[in-house]
């Protein structure tokens, strides 16, 4: 099943039965996290997509595609990518097409685990103000992107 991936960002700041009630979601499995957890989640695995929500009033705060999944064997991300993203994206197209980061973080090693680079786009024309966190495998491949209003900013 695929899911439409721009009408999930334009719906950041919506509540999780809007965005049931806009069918927005393929199935009704309700957000969940732990006992005082500020967030919850809802995880679309075979979607590729990953939402975060505001464990108060069910708000949508946050969207993770996963560009690529190692767990899954020929995996291809299922949905259409908005804003001209492509599902194979190396770090040099993707600094050609869309400029230099705002931010960025090297590389690194923690806990024996290769992190790879992380950069961060402001998306354009989009209002409000939206981020967009590229994360890339130890090859400089895009395996995730997140976005987020400027609220949710912790970088």
């Amino acid at each position: 099943m695929t899911v439409n991936v721009d009408a999930l960002i334009h719906s950041l700041g919506k509540s999780y039965s809007d965005l049931l009630d806009a069918e927005l979601i393929p199935y009704k499995t309700p957000p969940t996290g732990f006992s005082g957890d500020p967030d919850i989640s809802l995880d679309m695995a075979k979607e590729g997509v990953y939402l975060s929500f505001r464990r108060d009033g069910r708000i949508l705060k946050e969207i993770t595609l996963r560009i690529q999944n190692d767990k899954a064997t020929h995996w291809e991300f299922p949905n259409e990518l908005p804003f001209g993203l492509r599902k194979v994206m190396p770090m040099a197209w993707v600094h050609s097409t869309y400029g230099q980061p705002l931010r960025s973080v090297e590389p690194k090693v923690v806990m024996r685990r290769e992190v790879g680079r992380a950069d961060l786009y402001s998306v354009e024309g989009f209002s409000p103000l939206l981020y967009m966190q590229i994360r890339y495998d130890m090859a400089d491949y895009v395996q995730k992107i997140t976005f987020f209003p400027p609220s949710e900013l912790r970088w």
